[in-house]
């Protein structure tokens, strides 16, 4: 699968890429800065580096301060797939190196919300990429299988699988059972890579037994 294939270039002309061009002018120069950018941009821009509150404010661009503004959180906020960093995109701003995650990461991490602004992220992408397509998707969702885990007791819930059916009759036009498309594949094979054995023997001794009761 190519991803490099629907990833467009960097345009700092967007309100998100000026409002990029004014965070590195606030920045002080005496230190290099590397900066994350994920989120529904350009609409709201998260910036991952908690450091940087002091002069998003001192610059008068955090919420409540411009129509598009910046919001400083930390990385465990960007919940998806474990492959992101690797597929970002770099670029050289001044003192500051910026990331862009690869569109397909951006929509994977908003799976695990799933407002309407969420859907139409996925409507705006698929419109002006084809991408993801079906087959896409379910491959990088098996890729990143733990996001299906249940969330922490003391966390709200993020409940990945009920999301993608949610997602998948106004996106793909069907039903899907997550847990036996995404997740079952996914933990296949990495049992196939722990050498583990692909065949259910405790089930196929449930099986044998309940035949020796029936033929008895």
């Amino acid at each position: 699968m190519g991803l490099d294939s629907w990833v467009g270039s960097v345009d700092l002309t967007t309100p998100a890429g000026e409002l990029l061009q004014k965070l590195v002018a606030a920045l002080p120069t005496d230190r290099h800065f590397t900066i994350t950018v994920f989120g529904s941009a350009p609409l709201q821009i998260n910036i991952d580096d908690e450091d940087l509150n002091q002069y998003v404010k001192r610059a008068g661009l955090a919420q409540g301060e411009a129509d598009f503004y910046i919001q400083v959180c930390s990385g465990l906020n960007f919940r998806t797939s474990p492959h992101w960093a690797n597929r970002a995109k770099s670029i050289s701003l001044g003192h500051c190196t910026i990331r862009f995650p690869h569109p397909i990461d951006i929509l994977i991490a908003k799976l695990n919300r799933m407002d309407e602004k969420d859907f139409e992220a996925f409507r705006v992408v698929i419109r002006k990429t084809g991408h993801p397509t079906e087959a896409e998707l379910i491959h990088e969702l098996q890729m990143a299988v733990d996001l299906f885990r249940p969330g922490f007791d003391e966390e709200q819930g993020h409940d990945m699988a009920n999301n993608c059916r949610r997602l998948w009759p106004v996106i793909f036009g069907r039903e899907i059972d997550p847990r036996t498309e995404i997740i079952a594949p996914a933990l296949q094979k990495r049992r196939e890579g722990y050498g583990e054995p692909t065949r259910d023997y405790k089930q196929e001794l449930r099986d044998a037994v309940a035949s020796y009761g029936k033929s008895g």
